[in-house]
């Protein structure tokens, strides 16, 4: 709040917030090289480095004194002084008259400020400031504003802070002036979840990021890295010492800037949840970090499986909730019994209302300690919005109110492109319904303190936050003046969201649609520009390089796409897919196709090879593909069709099969054969996602001994007419001298219409190997040769997205 100048005395005087008037002090040519940090009770020395930097700054060295009297005799050329109030009344006591007061879930956090200016003949000098805080942490937040406010009066900008703080006071008599604060925090928690998936920061970003937080007013640092093996896949095993050594690292960094540093494991993709092995294996995880002095762990137990998958576990419980209640509150209560400063903070496997179980999450609400906090990201994984009625409803479920975890500006799902935008779409009163907002930032460490400087602003003050100004001040004050106009163009390029339509999302999300070369490559030369006069700019030389490489992929992407035969050119310089490209045909058999897994019946007609899957062109968002397959793993296919099935027959040259399927639905990675069907494939022309007229069928070979094949449908809701596909799809299978073979009968009924001749599908077919094991820590790991029947390779298959499907047509009998 900004009162306005000709209430500003009276309220001022009503608050106690003007000292006496501050007289010219006689400068001295030592005392302008010199601030004074007075502090009558025993200094933090974090706050005593803050201020050290703050006076480096400025040019300036720091003396430390006890009284004010000490720094009258010293002629300091600038004074910070901090009261330290006895205790929550006597700090409430001065707050201003009619003002909100803040919770006692942030009181820690608040302050209360003076800062007094002199103008003698000239602008306005400041001289002194006063902050009046609970402890360190208080005093911490203080001393973020006087950056801000030693050239406010001067530079009339004053009130332009960011973030806006609660209460502002600006009171000129004479050639004095004075400003007060009274300031809070919007949110208890306020920080960053390293919780992406990709290459994870390297230490020296980490140890940025921790400064970064400390500056802006944030105080949590969730270290949880998913491609940090000893986080997830290998959480059994202890941190190498020079591993340990880093992390030791943060938690001196993360202290040092009043953050706390919190330790995930996410033990979920193999861990038995009834395991007194597996628990003491956990706990050793923990504590091996909690020595390093950290109090904050937390259990992440999100993208696992839904079911309980080890057979020791489905004896013992009847749930995954009750699986997982069991092991979060004996972890909790092992904690507590170390320190009772311990806090335990978890992730459940329904993590948001877009996807999972509902039952699942009320049961692990009502049975988990109420101490433990649970995340949750809010109705969708990237959540366009956040309100406080959709939390509410969250917490009812919870039995308590949900941490968030923010998956803005996280680009793990989208590689092509980094989110520079500000924060948008959070309910201005969020605060007071959660527990704290932690964001997910970008692979990109520091091209992310662009958006998380808004995140840290809508933090302290969500009611005041404007994006747009918050954006601003980000730019300004992390690259100086010109930031703004030095980033408009990436900002123009890369500064929307996920929900809306980014003009470069037409070169790696495909689709059907015309692409617009012109316009994309347009734009691309202003980002092209940009990022090269970035060049040198000390400031710069961090956050330009982690974002020249998204506009080089972008442009070999628009290049790749010109030149690829796969689509044709269009008169305004725009390409389309060409759906004549590489067209599969099925002919109609003349008698009835005998099921029987032997490709030899198919060689009479046209058989199309299965061809190594390469990497696709640079920058494309899709899994991470296995190298060309070895030329002992090959593949062809043939197709037929009659009133009743689509027939698929399919010879794979694979001398040795590496592992058999673990569980019907799936389980374990194995060897197989997989169909990607788009049975309406002329009504959903233009679809980019797999609806329910798409599906998966994966179907593992067993190892024709004493495990039986087994094939699978991957669908999340499968429609009505699929309820009974594992009776109503054939598969076939024989075991040959150089691998295995199949034939497939996919039912007319499960087709948009009759089977018939020039009836068209979408169709994908594709067979994977798994390599022996050598140094993988799991089955997850384990390299993999892939093979595909599409023959464009910049357009990578991917049976998500029915777009990157060849197009089969159905032909009458030869």
């Amino acid at each position: 709040m900004i009162i306005p100048r000709d209430k500003v005395l009276i309220a001022l005087l009503a608050a106690g917030l003007v000292a006496a008037a501050v007289g010219p002090v006689a400068a001295q040519e030592s005392a302008a090289k010199t601030w004074a940090l007075v502090a009558s009770a025993t200094l933090d020395p974090r706050i005593e480095a803050q201020a050290k930097d703050l006076a480096a700054a400025s040019g300036a060295g720091l003396v430390v004194l006890k009284t004010r009297p000490e720094e009258n005799r010293r002629h300091a050329a600038f004074t910070i002084e901090l009261v330290e109030a006895k205790n929550e009344r006597v700090f409430r006591a001065g707050w201003p008259h009619g003002e909100a007061q803040p919770p006692s879930g942030v009181l820690q956090d608040a302050y209360r400020m003076q800062l007094d200016y002199t103008s003698g003949r000239g602008p306005y000098t400041p001289r002194s400031a006063r902050i009046t805080a609970s402890g360190a942490a208080g005093f911490h937040n203080g001393m973020l504003r006087i950056p801000q406010l030693l050239a406010g009066l001067a530079s009339g900008k004053v009130a332009e802070l960011n973030p806006k703080p609660r209460v502002m006071i600006t009171v000129e008599v004479g050639r004095n002036a004075s400003i007060g604060i009274a300031d809070f925090p919007s949110f208890a928690v306020r920080g960053i979840v390293e919780g992406f998936y990709g290459t994870p920061w390297s230490h020296q970003d980490r140890l940025d990021l921790l400064r970064f937080e400390g500056q802006h007013g944030m105080n949590s640092y969730y270290y949880a890295p998913k491609d940090d093996p000893y986080h997830r896949k290998q959480w059994r095993d202890p941190y190498p010492p020079d591993r340990l050594a880093q992390l030791g690292d943060l938690v001196t960094a993360a202290k040092a800037n009043f953050v706390d540093f919190c330790f995930a494991v996410s033990p979920g993709l193999s861990m038995t949840y009834s395991s007194d092995e597996d628990f003491n294996k956990l706990t050793a995880k923990l504590e091996s970090v909690g020595k390093l002095g950290t109090s904050c762990y937390a259990l992440f137990l999100d993208d696992v499986p839904e079911e309980i998958q080890n057979d020791a576990d489905k004896a013992r419980f009847k749930t995954l909730a009750e699986a997982h209640a069991y092991v979060i509150n004996k972890l909790y209560h092992y904690l507590i019994a170390l320190s009772p400063e311990n806090h335990l903070v978890v992730t459940p496997t329904t993590y948001t209302n877009g996807f999972g179980s509902l039952d699942y999450i009320r049961e692990l609400g009502a049975e988990v300690d109420p101490h433990v906090d649970l995340v949750w990201t809010g109705t969708e994984v990237v959540s366009p919005v956040i309100t406080v009625q959709q939390t509410d409803d969250w917490a009812k479920f919870l039995k308590r109110p949900p941490l968030v975890w923010d998956n803005y500006p996280v680009d793990d799902f989208a590689r092509w492109r980094p989110f520079l935008g500000p924060l948008v779409g959070r309910d201005p009163g969020l605060g007071a319904a959660v527990r704290g907002l932690l964001s997910n930032p970008m692979n990109e460490a520091h091209a992310s303190m662009i958006p998380l400087a808004t995140i840290a602003d809508y933090l302290w003050n969500a009611r005041a936050y404007n994006p747009k100004e918050a954006e601003a001040h980000a730019l300004t004050a992390q690259f100086g003046s010109d930031g703004p106009q030095a980033f408009a163009p990436l900002l123009q390029a890369w500064g929307d969201y996920r929900w809306d339509s980014n003009l470069f999302q037409q070169l790696f999300t495909p689709a059907r649609l015309p692409i617009g070369l012109p316009q994309i490559d347009q734009r691309l030369d202003g980002v092209e520009s940009a990022l090269a006069a970035m060049s040198g700019k000390p400031q710069l030389d961090k956050v330009a390089p982690e974002l020249t490489p998204f506009a080089k992929r972008t442009r070999e992407r628009s290049e790749a796409l010109a030149g690829d035969p796969a689509f044709k050119k269009l008169p305004d310089g725009s390409v389309q897919w060409n759906e004549e490209y590489h067209v599969l045909a099925a002919r109609r058999l003349a008698t009835a196709l005998v099921l029987d897994g032997d490709f030899t019946k198919w060689q009479s007609g046209e058989a199309y090879n299965l061809d190594p899957l390469v990497l696709p062109a640079p920058g494309a968002d899709s899994a991470a593909q296995a190298p060309a397959p070895a030329s002992s793993f090959s593949g062809r296919f043939a197709l037929g069709w009659d009133n009743q099935y689509l027939y698929v027959g399919v010879d794979i040259q694979n001398p040795e099969i590496y592992k058999p399927p673990a569980t019907e639905n799936g389980g374990a990675p194995a060897d197989d054969i997989s169909l990607a069907i788009e049975t309406a494939y002329r009504r959903n022309y233009y679809a980019t996602r797999a609806g329910q007229d798409a599906f998966l069928l994966v179907a593992n070979p067993g190892n024709f001994q004493d495990v039986a094949p087994s094939f699978h449908i991957v669908a999340r809701n499968l429609p009505a007419r699929f309820a009974n596909y594992q009776q109503e799809i054939k598969v076939a299978w024989k075991k040959t001298a150089g691998g295995y073979s199949a034939d497939f009968a996919i039912p007319a009924a499960y087709f948009d219409g009759p089977l018939q001749e020039g009836y068209e599908i979408g169709l994908l077919a594709g067979a994977q190997k798994l390599m022996p094991p050598g140094g993988a820590a799991t089955e997850e790991d384990l390299p993999r040769l892939r093979l595909t029947s599409k023959a464009d390779k910049v357009i990578a298959p991917n049976p998500n997205n029915p777009a990157t499907y060849q197009h089969l047509v159905l032909l009458g009998r030869p």
